[in-house]
């Protein structure tokens, strides 16, 4: 089946689509780009096959922003991604947020 899809976005993006839009064609050129890596989940299980943790990551981030507005100074809007990076990354990883955030901090 995988080699059927395979086949099937081969030819798809094969065919003259120049009657159409040119955004649609930016849109081809960027799947060209790609193809060999998009149906990596279905080979490899270890890949997820939406990017729902992407879009998780930067949630509280686009909190923040809604509630405050903005950051009032560019280091601390640089502060709180790193803060934001090294707890999420060691959530994901099974470890304390805390933990990381303070042994980042003693070191």
């Amino acid at each position: 089946k995988i080699k059927v899809l395979k086949t099937k976005m081969k030819n798809l993006l094969g065919e003259s689509l120049t009657h159409l839009d040119n955004e649609f064609e930016k849109f081809k050129r960027g799947i060209l780009k790609v193809k060999d890596y998009l149906f990596t989940f279905l080979s490899n299980p270890s890949v997820p096959y939406e990017n729902n943790a992407s879009e998780r990551g930067v949630r509280k981030i686009k909190i923040k922003q809604k509630i405050s507005g903005c950051f009032r100074t560019d280091s601390g809007a640089d502060d709180f991604a790193k803060l934001h990076s090294i707890a999420e990354t060691a959530m994901k990883n099974g470890n304390s947020k805390f933990n990381a955030i303070l042994a980042v901090v003693q070191q």
